[in-house]
């Protein structure tokens, strides 16, 4: 371990800040809550990997910082605007929907997934959770925004709550469309699928094509439905 290692560590995974402390190392983009500044000279441990540097101390961290921006809570993203910081649990979930977003979670691709799913709710967490709802759980309490300080894992410029703390988003409707709403209908069989090209061809052909449906389980009880087309219909 060394000042550089560790610098060049941080600075290689998109963080702002580099910290050592008791032949340790430690990234993030923000520094936490109730951190608070202490003597240089309790920050007296060498480092493993080059004596003549101090690497921090017991519970000190050295702190270097490569000056980008800080994160931050995004406030409005398109008909979702931000309206605070809640606590939640595990024992009693503030928002009952947990949504997968194979992307990477940001305030932009969880309220769209959200939206998708016809939630009006949306709420980040743990910087990497998103979780939808209509109405917020009565065990929930609004707290400071301090609180929601975990940096996004798919994003280091954003704020994805806390663990145990919601960044609650609210769909706003006024002016706008609604979002979408799911199929209700439950009486579909023998159907085709097929695409339509948006524009007709020139050749005066319809421009559609059948589709296949084929399930993929990447991972255990989570199945994804990929739209396939045969090559030849492309050419």
């Amino acid at each position: 371990m060394t000042v550089e290692t560790c610098v060049a560590f941080c600075g290689s995974v998109g963080y702002i800040f580099a910290g050592v402390e008791f032949a340790q190392e430690y990234c993030d983009s923000t520094i936490q809550i109730p951190s608070v500044p202490s003597e240089l000279a309790d920050c007296d441990l060498a480092c493993s990997g080059n004596s003549s540097e101090l690497c921090g101390g017991s519970d000190n961290i050295l702190i270097y910082t490569n000056g980008q921006p800080s994160p931050v809570i995004v406030q409005d993203v398109g008909q979702w605007s931000y309206t605070g910081c809640f606590t939640d649990s595990v024992a009693m979930r503030s928002l009952s929907v947990g949504i997968d977003v194979p992307a990477g979670v940001t305030a932009a691709s969880c309220t769209a997934a959200c939206q998708t799913e016809d939630f009006s709710t949306t709420g980040l967490e743990n910087g990497e959770e998103c979780w939808c709802g209509n109405a917020l759980g009565n065990s929930s309490i609004h707290v400071g925004d301090d609180d929601c300080r975990t940096v996004c894992t798919s994003d280091h410029t954003e704020y994805c709550g806390a663990p145990d703390r919601l960044a609650l988003y609210e769909f706003t409707a006024s002016g706008s469309p609604p979002p979408p709403t799911t199929c209700t209908l439950n009486n579909i069989s023998n159907f085709t699928l097929r695409a339509k090209t948006r524009n007709p061809p020139e050749d005066g052909s319809s421009g559609e094509v059948p589709l296949k449906i084929v399930l993929v389980e990447m991972v255990p009880s989570v199945t994804w439905a990929i739209l396939s087309v045969k090559e030849e219909f492309l050419l």
